[in-house]
């Protein structure tokens, strides 16, 4: 650092230097030249090509004797020196560090004020707002799951005691791999296909984020199109469900078949009431679902399943397109279309309302549910603890899988989003804030879905275990039932869809984004033609949608869910922790992890070491217990859970082909870079070479690049750093050595004497890379494995 102090002193004899440099080499240029130069007229235009740049001077047509124009281009040599000068000059602080306190304060330029009308980096761009990332990631973590799942496994798991692993796994494993998600993202800039350039044989990781993003996303935007067809539905003075004379009803709707107290005379064995031929309904209903296999169906579950999905009796009766479902899904891929079409800068608006519409109805359906018959009951069947139940492995296991799945971690979509933040945003105190919300945005939704489930339950005259459920059956099935006995059910109905809604959009905005945002990132080309590009993925997204919308629909999205989003995750998650605790982390090097500075950067000031040991021991040890446990517990998936009735064989295999996909990209992304080295490079320096940064490793604006100096000084390897990797501009180029320094000095000094050396410091050769873009690969990145 003291080398720095006096390199930064010295920077105005230097700059000297190079203006007396260019005034001398103009006037020993021939006179006939000068004498063109000065009739000509100059336009400067720039192209660029791979990151070089070519400029040119066009001359005018001379007016006094016809000569023809000429263009006069820079040499190699004299470009590369004018980029140098330029980011020099970019680097250099503002006014004169008195003292030379500390070099990295003058590029991070303290806690100034942030004008987010302003993009801290134009190419890529930042959010206009100051809570529009913030509510961003709530409206991407607050999903439908908080509503519709984590409910459902607190009153399975034991009430209130399902608390206790929750909180624990939390802390232990969900913030610090959200933390871990957040900070990749807006240290890099770089969304998830493309921020491993510190290990770049882990770039499998980002694809395979990627990957299931856009499996997860096509599906989800279904439940969004399920939601617009029940708001529509629900503008109706009489909700369609609201009783069993309609077409799709069967015999077996429960208004058809309704609980009677019968004569003995007029019971039938089977549970069954009759007057003479006249069924009068059922006197024991669970003698009847005994004898005939058979039990009453709630008049919504009907108008979901035979009106709504029109779902057949198996996946193998898969049907074909319905025409209402086709053009709700197209309306909500319009919707996000619109919502996106100007990238963040148009969805980061739109979540103002989406992400906290949400709250302002559970709230309002919070003091309206509290006060319906036989809320209690539902609420207490909810909290009630049962200290029994943390003795069981399951409850553990769901707990945890609940955690990592609620908060969003490893989908990639918290990478997408961070990496729009300026570079010094608080992403700690983001990290506690989103994790915070969540999960008590879940537990709040809970006291919401079981006041509603305690009511149903004593109009059924039925326990409330026999009417909770999860997922679909809970969001357009339970509720819409309890909407039904409401005063005002249209409003309470509309009210609640349209919240379903918004919290699906929210969570379809990160997902769309996770691919748009990789696309950009590989192709950078792409970054110029952001609407096309949305308008193409919304479209390819929207046809490979299109068998959702088939009477079979309803199990394929099952099946997508269950091998999708299960222990694929939470193995890119294990990885993830892996990566950056172990193999960038490299503990070798003691007390000092590189991540951790990294963060450290981030936040102008050091984290606690406790969220190393959490990245390196902790999290991977309970993400790794976790899988083997989901392993353990593999079944055959059933259409209905216990029953016995299985998927067919080719449906579990569909399943395990989009899961083990996720591992053949991981590692056959690896295995493709191996290959792409050097031929006759030893396989061991393959893989010790793509373990450990390239040269493309860093933030991406040099002077945030500048920053890691303070740490790549101590371990040696500031020589190898490149301060714009676009450019290939290494931090020794910028800041010459003090031999090449004292050069200079001496130019600067022999000016006043009339002579200037014939030749500054000869710039660096351009230095070359493979495709593997390792720094053991660059020439003049000092040979071997050295680690940046």
């Amino acid at each position: 650092m003291q080398k720095l102090r006096s390199l930064l002193a010295r920077f105005s004899r230097q700059q000297d230097g190079f203006s007396d440099l260019q005034q001398q080499q103009q006037h020993q240029r021939p006179h006939g030249q000068q004498q063109r130069r000065r009739r000509s007229s100059r336009r400067y235009s720039a192209t660029s090509s791979g990151g070089r740049q070519v400029f040119a001077t066009a001359a005018s047509k001379d007016s006094v004797d016809g000569s023809s124009s000429s263009v006069h281009r820079e040499t190699p040599t004299q470009m590369r020196d004018r980029q140098i000068r330029e980011l020099r000059a970019q680097l250099a602080p503002k006014e004169p560090l008195q003292g030379l306190g500390n070099f990295t304060a003058a590029a991070s330029a303290g806690e100034a004020p942030v004008n987010y009308s302003v993009d801290e980096n134009p190419e890529r761009g930042n959010w206009s707002g100051r809570l529009d990332f913030l509510l961003s990631c709530l409206g991407y973590a607050v999903g439908l799951g908080n509503v519709w799942r984590f409910p459902y496994l607190c009153f399975i798991n034991g009430g209130g005691a399902f608390f206790v692993p929750y909180i624990i796994f939390l802390l232990l494993c969900g913030v610090p791999v959200f933390l871990l998600d957040l900070s990749l993202g807006q240290f890099t800039s770089e969304g998830p296909a493309t921020c491993w350039e510190f290990a770049p044989i882990f770039t499998g990781v980002g694809y395979a984020m990627t990957y299931l993003s856009t499996i997860v996303g096509i599906y989800y935007n279904m439940i969004i199109a399920i939601s617009i067809y029940y708001l529509f539905a629900s503008m109706n003075s009489d909700l369609p469900w609201s009783s069993c004379d309609n077409a799709w009803n069967t015999p077996l709707c429960s208004s058809r078949l309704p609980l009677v107290t019968c004569n003995l005379s007029d019971q039938q064995l089977n549970g069954t009431c009759y007057n003479g031929t006249k069924l009068l309904g059922l006197y024991n209903e669970s003698l009847f679902t005994q004898v005939t296999k058979l039990h009453r169906i709630l008049p919504a579950d009907e108008y979901f399943n035979h009106e709504v999905l029109k779902t057949s009796s198996d996946i193998n009766k898969f049907g074909s397109p319905d025409w209402k479902l086709v053009l709700c899904l197209l309306l909500s891929w319009i919707v996000i279309y619109c919502c996106m079409v100007k990238g963040i800068k148009s969805s980061g608006k739109v979540v103002y309302f989406t992400a906290l519409f949400p709250y302002v109805v559970l709230l309002i359906l919070f003091f309206r549910g509290v006060t319906l018959e036989n809320a209690i009951e539902g609420i207490r069947f909810y909290i009630v603890p049962d200290f029994s139940a943390l003795g069981k492995a399951r409850v553990w296991k769901d707990a945890a899988g609940q955690i990592f799945f609620s908060l969003s971690c490893s989908w990639g979509g918290l990478m997408s989003l961070s990496s729009y933040n300026r570079f010094h945003n608080n992403v700690i105190r983001d990290t506690f804030f989103v994790t915070s919300a969540n999960c008590l945005t879940s537990v709040f939704a809970g006291f919401v879905i079981f006041s509603f489930i305690g009511h149903l339950a004593g109009n059924l005259k039925v326990p409330v275990k026999d009417v909770s459920q999860s997922g679909f059956g809970l969001a357009f099935i339970i509720y819409p039932e309890a909407m039904k006995l409401l005063p005002g059910s249209t409003f309470w109905a509309i009210l609640f869809f349209f919240m379903i809604l918004n919290l699906g959009v929210d969570s379809q905005f990160a997902m769309v984004e996770t691919l748009i945002t990789s696309l950009c990132d590989q192709f950078r080309g792409l970054r110029r033609h952001k609407p096309p590009v949305i308008a193409v993925v919304s479209v390819v997204m929207f046809l490979l949608g299109l068998p959702f919308t088939c009477s079979g629909g309803l199990y394929l999205m099952n099946i997508v869910d269950s091998y999708a989003g299960s222990w694929t995750i939470l193995l890119i998650g294990f990885f993830e922790c892996v990566t950056v605790g172990w193999v960038y982390g490299r503990p070798g090097f003691g007390n000092f992890h590189r991540f951790s500075e990294d963060i450290g950067l981030i936040m102008q000031r050091p984290i606690s070491p406790i969220w190393r040991y959490l990245w390196q021991y902790i999290s991977p040890a309970l993400i790794m217990a976790i899988i083997i446990f989901n392993w353990v517990d593999y079944g055959r998936s059933e259409y209905t859970a216990g029953a016995g009735d299985f998927y067919p064989g080719w449906a579990d295999a569909l399943g395990w082909l989009i899961a083990i996909a996720t591992v053949l990209i991981i590692f056959g992304t690896g295995l493709l870079k191996l290959f792409m080295e050097p031929s006759g490079t030893p396989w061991k320096q393959r893989l010790l070479g793509l373990s450990i940064p390239s040269y493309k490793w860093g933030p991406a604006l040099p002077s945030h690049r500048l920053l890691m100096a303070s740490y790549l000084e101590k371990l040696g390897a500031l020589r190898h750093f490149y301060l714009d990797p676009v450019k290939l501009i290494k931090y020794t180029d910028v800041f010459p050595s003090e031999q090449e320094f004292q050069n200079l000095d001496s130019a600067a000094q022999r000016r006043d004497g009339g002579r200037v050396a014939s030749a500054n410091r000869e710039s660096h050769s351009n230095p070359g890379f493979n495709a593997g873009g390792s720094l053991h690969s660059i020439p003049g990145g000092g040979g071997g494995s050295t680690d940046i």
